[in-house]
């Protein structure tokens, strides 16, 4: 036997050393054609391949990709690419500038998977960019993302106790996922390959590359495909219509806001109001923006300060949430530190969006509870509606149609088609305020689930209102018994789903916020998010009723601040309370009693931090937060909220590497989009939203209204007017006061 053993090994150290002295002897020259490709022999069978390191020879890692590469199964189909990957690594081989520039543009091995790195990307641009593709389209490449899966091949092993024991295993550091859910055993990566490859033929290069790296070293298997399609270099950019449509939009807005504003300004001494001039005035610039900065005079101003913070704390916890969901290079650490305090005040920050649904209760039982008569019930729904729906019209069209022109990128056609696709396909449901139920998998912009449940909300109260205001005893009743099953709801669908005590900003969620079964069962739903509503309802109409007799000042300054003090204390402790439950064991009750409770003890703070500021006096709270720039910028939240996801999205996905997660720089990046979202808003309120409200208010108002009296002022004011009540003939009277605004239905 001993001899044959022998033998068989002469055999394969010959053979072996034939194809590395075949390719080390390879004409200095580039070789043309198939002549480098049919040069090997096809007899040669497969091996099992291993990284080897000889100083002697740098050529040795070449040779191996080039003798794996040709030991694949290759169909006819894949000849080309083959053919043209093999002359590659040739030219490669003779330091061949275009052979080193496309080599150059892939990572050599991924780096930084078990700190949590999970994009290798390497130089996408250099991919892109070769300055002689238009003179030699022969040499075009693509760009392609593999995405793969490492899988332990002898799973009978037993997982260590601590997978970071350094003298065990680095596969237990692989197959560990932490409580964040980030796993480590999943990389993307990018690699530049021929023109004529096809996905599977991009795979395979991808394996060969995986097994010559320092992952291919011991056990593992990886699952590798190549979902999307791959980025080919000097490809030409197509406008499709709706670019067309939406620029059109835009130019025909801007030039009837800038005519009219003009015609207007010739007019400013003419006591004029016919139809016409009310219709040039509608979208005069200077009149709708100096709206903004109208007060209201009912002791609410607390309001205008409390929304833009709690905006500004929403868009920081998106910031955080959608940056560490893209390619970070410190994963493993950011998952640290979201363990540690500062995820005590991130993770849960998703609360803050209850302050909103508050605010918008509380605003309309105050409109409603100082009408004269009770308003038209269709007109109000219809007006809510429009009111909603313009801003969100213009938002949903500029992702449909700017949105996948305005990046690009290795991770941009995958980031952006989560976006575009799903709001292409169903922004009708977005309009009909029904998306956060029908097909909600496939919403159009994520965070758009908060207007229709606003919507439902204002629906469901205003009709609750005009039943208790007809039957007072039974209203009453009714009024606390769906308040009893909007707080119960949610922890019942808690607890018989087994959930989470709330919706955490783990990785999986960050990464692909549709996909948790969570999000669709109990974050989106209106049913389940309705108590904090009705409890800035309530709070509003308590407040009508006590400040009825004008007297504003009710309570006492001492305990004016200690209900204030005592309200933030129950915020803090609602808010760091929740993320505990990533640390502790699950405990099914427990978290249903945590899910019901939560937002409706939120609701309940900020109302009566409200109502102690508004009906007393606090000091430093009520001057910070009734500080006139507030006043503005809150009527500009609502734009602010619908667009800032897509600033931080387009910062997020344009970059060509992995980026390091820091907290000031998300900071920075946060300040930039608060900035470039609420400028975004202030044009579609002054271009888009104030002229369609306004011509709204001149289409309903009285038919048999005086021109010369005042009412035509008191429309214009009305876009800063929630909801107007209505008369017996079906049109608004202007007898709400001005303190019903847009907050009132809006972000």
């Amino acid at each position: 036997m001993k001899p044959i053993i022998v033998l068989v090994l002469i055999n394969f150290v010959i053979t072996h050393a034939s194809v590395v002295r075949s390719t080390k002897n390879a004409d200095s020259t580039t070789p043309s054609g198939n002549e480098a490709v049919l040069s090997e022999t096809k007899a040669d069978k497969k091996h099992e391949i291993y990284k080897t390191f000889n100083v002697n020879d740098s050529q040795v890692y070449l040779d191996d990709v080039l003798f794996a590469l040709k030991n694949q199964n290759w169909s006819d189909a894949e000849q080309p690419c083959l053919e043209r990957t093999l002359l590659m690594l040739h030219n490669l081989q003779n330091f061949t500038l275009w052979a080193v520039w496309d080599w150059d543009s892939i990572s050599s091995e991924p780096e930084g998977l078990l700190y949590g790195n999970r994009f290798h990307l390497g130089n996408f641009d250099e991919c892109m960019s070769a300055p002689w593709y238009k003179q030699h389209p022969e040499l075009r490449t693509q760009y392609c993302l593999s995405d793969i899966v490492l899988e332990r091949t002898v799973r009978a092993v037993k997982t260590a106790a601590d997978p970071f024991n350094p003298y065990e295993s680095a596969l237990n550091v692989i197959e560990y996922e932490s409580p964040i859910k980030r796993p480590l055993n999943q990389l993307t990566w990018g690699v530049c390959v021929p023109a004529v490859c096809e996905p599977r033929s991009v795979e395979k290069l991808t394996g060969v590359l995986l097994a010559h790296s320092h992952l291919g070293a011991v056990g593992l298997r990886a699952r590798i495909s190549v979902n999307d399609s791959c980025q080919k270099a000097d490809e030409a950019l197509h406008y499709d219509d709706l670019f067309y449509a939406f620029i059109a939009m835009t130019a025909c807005l801007v030039v009837i806001v800038l005519i009219c504003t003009l015609l207007n300004c010739k007019k400013k001494d003419s006591a004029e109001n016919n139809f016409k001039h009310r219709v040039i005035k509608a979208f005069d610039l200077r009149t709708n923006a100096s709206k903004l900065v109208d007060r209201n005079d009912a002791g609410t101003d607390v309001i205008y300060g409390m929304k833009f913070l709690s905006m500004c704390i929403i868009v920081n916890g998106h910031q955080y949430g959608i940056f560490n969901g893209g390619p970070v290079s410190n994963g493993f650490a950011v998952d640290k530190e979201a363990l540690s305090l500062v995820g005590l005040f991130v993770l849960h920050e998703d609360i803050v969006v209850d302050t909103f649904f508050m605010i918008s209760g509380f605003l309309t039982a105050v409109g409603l509870a100082k009408a004269k008569r009770f308003p038209n019930l269709i007109v109000l729904f219809f007006k809510r509606y429009v009111r909603l729906v313009v801003t969100y019209a213009v938002v949903i069209f500029y992702i449909c149609a700017i949105y996948p022109y305005i990046g690009s990128g290795p991770l941009w056609n995958r980031a952006i088609a989560e976006d575009t696709k799903p709001c292409r396909e169903n922004w009708w449901l977005n309009l009909l305020m029904i998306s956060n139920y029908v097909n909600s998998e496939n919403m159009c912009l994520v965070i758009s689930w908060y207007i229709p449940c606003d919507y439902h909300y204002f629906i469901v109260t205003v009709l609750l209102f005009w039943f208790y205001k007809r039957h007072p005893g039974v209203g009453r009743i009714a009024a606390v018994l769906v308040l009893l099953a909007a707080i119960i709801t949610p922890g019942v669908i808690n607890y018989l789903n087994s959930l989470p005590a709330i919706q955490l900003f783990t990785f999986d969620f960050v990464s692909n916020p549709r996909g948790p079964k969570q999000f669709h069962l109990t974050y989106i739903k209106s049913h389940t998010r309705y108590a904090p509503y009705l409890i800035g309802f309530l709070s509003g109409y308590i407040f009508s009723r006590i400040t009825a007799s004008g007297n504003l000042k009710k309570i006492p300054r001492k305990w004016a601040v200690l209900g204030a003090t005592f309200s933030i204390l129950i915020m803090a402790v609602v808010t760091c309370t929740g993320p505990m439950f990533l640390w502790r064991s699950y405990d099914v009750l427990e978290s249903a009693v945590y899910a019901a409770l939560n937002r409706p003890v939120w609701a309940t703070s900020v109302a009566l931090l409200v109502m102690c500021c508004s009906l007393g006096y606090v000091p430093l709270i009520n001057d910070f937060l009734s500080w006139c720039p507030w006043v503005p910028l809150s009527r500009l939240t609502y734009g602010l909220y619908l667009f800032h996801t897509t600033l931080i999205a387009r910062n997020v996905f344009v970059a060509r590497n992995p980026q390091h997660s820091d907290n000031l720089n998300i900071l920075t990046s946060c300040i930039g989009v608060i900035f470039e979202g609420t400028l975004a808003s202030l044009l579609i309120k002054l271009f888009a939203e104030a002229p369609v409200l306004n011509m709204l208010n001149i289409c309903l108002r009285p038919r048999n209204s005086n021109h010369g009296d005042n009412s035509d002022v008191e429309n214009n004011r009305s876009n800063n007017v929630n909801d107007k009540t209505i008369s017996d003939n079906g049109h608004f009277e202007q007898n709400l006061p001005s303190t019903v605004q847009v907050m009132s239905s809006k972000m």
